[in-house]
């Protein structure tokens, strides 16, 4: 999350229309861009509630589920790295030797999945407990800083990426405005978030589960990180649709955090599933989407 915290005007960070009422949901206000379509959460919460609320989840929440599955989640992981793999073979490169940089990089699965295919990794991350995880299965390379922070000024990175990132980030226009300039010419970056534009977001409006203050603040569309893209220069910009393969109790944990209202109306279903249903892996759709681009050479 950027300490660069903005004021809670109600102008779109993309666009800079004035954004319009869409619903409320708790304590929150939601904005919509009618120009770009993303979305806004107001008031923007201030610094010290969104350290409270990291280290509440980190200790008993969505994060401690993360880490809990751990192991399993590696699988969502190694998708995206295909897609990328995918991107690199089309322009004759490959992971080798790629220098990788992932911000929020949180425990450092992902790295490890990274550096698997011989990439040389390094991340970011502002949890002081998840960075001292990561750099034990990755010594070193996982530092505790933000991205606006004097980072590895040594390095120009041929990849970053931002997983499940974006919609955290009080100022998300400058912080992509930072990976621009972190990347070297033909350098790559991998964005995964929810697509407030899909049919889903469409469909259950304040009922998402992406929709969750204080956790999430922007939530951009495919038209609105699309052109936010384009605006920061970069090019080559691919849209994917992103289906998780999930364990089911996996997924009925996760609406205690993201949709508590599904969690509450779903026990007494999900407490009459045998064990093995339990722990089956499906593929799961909640509406997010991966997007690819990269900067001119």
């Amino acid at each position: 999350m950027s300490k660069y915290i903005p004021n809670n005007q109600k102008t779109c960070p993309v666009c800079t229309a004035q954004l319009r009422p869409r619903f409320n949901y708790y304590d929150y206000h939601y904005y919509r861009c009618p120009e770009c379509g993303l979305v806004a959460t107001l008031p923007l919460p201030d610094a010290e509630s969104i350290e409270a609320h990291y280290r509440s989840k980190f200790e008993a929440g969505n994060y401690q589920l993360l880490r809990d599955n751990a192991e399993r989640y590696k699988k969502i992981y190694r998708d995206g790295a295909r897609l990328i793999g995918s991107y690199l073979q089309r322009q004759g490169r490959t992971f080798a030797g790629l220098k990788v940089l992932d911000i929020g990089t949180f425990t450092g699965e992902f790295l490890e999945v990274m550096q698997e295919m011989d990439a040389d990794v390094y991340g970011l991350e502002l949890q002081s407990e998840a960075v001292e995880i990561a750099n034990q299965k990755l010594p070193g390379r996982v530092l505790k800083a933000d991205v606006h922070d004097t980072i590895y000024p040594q390095i120009d990175f041929d990849l970053i990426t931002l997983s499940g990132l974006i919609e955290h980030v009080v100022d998300p226009e400058l912080m992509l405005g930072r990976v621009f300039e972190l990347l070297k010419p033909g350098g790559l970056i991998m964005l995964q978030t929810p697509n407030s534009a899909s049919l889903l977001a469409r469909l259950m409006r304040q009922y998402w589960p992406p929709y969750s203050p204080v956790e999430h603040i922007y939530i951009y569309g495919r038209g609105a990180l699309e052109r936010s893209l384009t605006q920061h220069g970069f090019r080559g910009i691919e849209y994917h649709p992103h289906v998780k393969w999930l364990a089911v109790e996996y997924i009925y944990e996760q609406f205690q955090n993201f949709g508590p209202e599904f969690y509450r109306l779903l026990r007494p279903f999900y407490r009459m599933l045998p064990g093995f249903v339990r722990r089956m892996t499906i593929p799961a759709y909640g509406g997010e989407m991966i997007m690819l681009a990269e900067k001119p050479l």
